[in-house]
């Protein structure tokens, strides 16, 4: 299999035209992402023809090869082949002549930055949740195995919530990673958000004050945009004087000064404002779900699919880390993604009886698998819906539908939970009882609606 990996790594390098032409590579749990010089040169058909590679998107900014569950080992091997590391090379990419901004430019480059900080995330976040799950499942609210005083209870959720309280920190990891800058520095900061004197004068509401510039305190535990905007601008403070100050007192000037300068417009101006942009796009999203209603969750469960597809999915959930610690819950995002998901399930059967081929046969039932034992959709999205081309259109049909039904019955999640497959059901323990019908009825009709649109529809040539 290590072979295996290595000819992919290397048949994929040789298509997207060698070393030469790759800024930066990274993956999430499904893709290998690169940042390439000239995007014109790799051919989609080349590419989509080697054995292992599910599919070729373009998105952010990225050139993104779905390979699935098994990307981690070939990027091992792409980067031994390449000489880079998770997005080292972009200094590169900055030293480039300068080509005209537009709009969809500065857009693509903002949805690169976001994506490529929270994609490396999304293990903590799972792991966090299933630690979260299990409280949920065993403590007083379901099965009442654990009562709130023992230690495993208190072990499990607490470090439950220590995957998302501290991704200040967490963010100002990758984020300095995805743009080239200095991680200890970035952590530094991360942490400085959150240390407990800070976080208790944002409870106290006290006066507080940067170099004489009034500061106004604020709890940024379980916070992704504040940190997104210190790193970006962590980068040209860093690298002023790295550039400026002379060698032989840059390894203790250049960080100092930088913290120095960072100081003020982490806490005063970008930290804030960072606190504040989430708080009004939390809003807005809760405000939309508000008047909405169920037509904004019918609109989650038709789109999300075409969001995986493009790669920009992990966006989607930069809101849900904004909007959940506001409420603790949440009865938008993740029932919408719930009847996406399931909804596709549907399909996938329907599909496994009217595909011939024993072989192609075979292969759906082995993505459906994947998809609810291992949580990863990708394979039977690339391997099923889009080259059947139907199949897309009654999960689209289909997640809409049961959107509009889990709208209905106000489906809410209250766990943040960011699984797929069976593991998804975990986010939906708790609240009152009716909340575990709405469950159980949203994930029948999601498969018997996505079972029937397919049947009644044409399965079609294999693309």
């Amino acid at each position: 299999m290590a072979d295996n990996n290595k000819i992919i790594a290397e048949k994929v390098l040789a298509a997207v035209g060698n070393k030469e032409n790759v800024i930066s590579a990274a993956h999430c749990m499904t893709r290998l992402r690169l940042n390439l010089k000239d995007s014109s040169i790799p051919k989609k058909e080349e590419l989509t023809r080697i054995p292992g590679v599910l599919a070729v998107v373009e998105s952010g900014g990225q050139y993104q090869i779905v390979i699935g569950q098994n990307v981690a080992k070939v990027y091992l091997e792409f980067a031994n082949l390449t000489g880079l590391t998770i997005e080292k090379g972009l200094d590169e990419l900055l030293d480039k002549p300068k080509k005209k901004l537009t709009l969809k430019k500065i857009g693509s480059h903002i949805l690169n930055y976001l994506s490529g900080s929270l994609t490396p995330l999304i293990p903590i976040m799972l792991t966090a949740s299933l630690f979260k799950t299990i409280v949920a499942i065993l403590g007083p609210s379901l099965l009442n195995v654990l009562s709130e005083k023992s230690d495993l209870y208190t072990l499990f959720t607490f470090v439950g919530d220590a995957g998302f309280y501290f991704f200040p920190v967490f963010i100002g990891y990758t984020a300095a990673q995805k743009i080239n800058t200095s991680v200890p520095l970035a952590l530094f900061l991360g942490a400085t958000l959150l240390h407990p004197t800070f976080v208790q004068m944002a409870t106290d509401r006290a006066a507080f004050s940067v170099y004489g510039i009034p500061t106004l305190a604020q709890n940024y535990s379980s916070t992704v945009l504040p940190m997104v905007l210190v790193v970006w601008l962590l980068k040209y403070v860093h690298d002023f004087f790295k550039k400026h100050v002379p060698e032989i007192l840059s390894v203790f000037v250049v960080p100092f000064a930088t913290i120095l300068v960072m100081l003020p417009l982490t806490l005063s101006v970008l930290a804030p404002l960072g606190g504040y942009l989430g708080i009004y796009i939390g809003q807005g999203i809760i405000t939309l779900n508000q008047l909405a209603g169920p037509l904004a969750i019918a609109l989650i469960g038709g789109i999300f699919t075409l969001l995986v597809l493009t790669g920009m999915h992990p966006v989607l959930f930069a809101y849900l880390f904004v909007t959940f610690p506001t409420l603790g819950y949440d009865n938008f995002l993740l029932p919408g993604i719930l009847c996406a998901s399931w909804s596709g399930a549907g399909v996938a059967l329907a599909c496994i009886v009217k595909i011939k081929d024993r072989k192609e046969r075979s292969l759906a039932l082995g993505y459906l698998t994947t998809w609810l034992l291992g949580g990863v959709g990708e394979p039977m999205l690339y391997g099923l819906f889009i080259p059947y081309k139907t199949p897309l259109l009654a999960g689209i049909m289909s997640g809409t539908l049961t959107g509009l039904i889990a709208g209905f019955m106000s489906l809410t999640a209250y766990v943040l939970n960011t699984s797929n497959g069976i593991y998804g059901l975990a986010a939906f323990l708790g609240g009152p009882t009716f909340n575990y019908v709405a469950l159980g009825i949203t994930v029948t009709v999601s498969l018997v609606s996505g079972f029937l649109i397919m049947m009644f529809m044409r399965m079609g040539e294999r693309a």
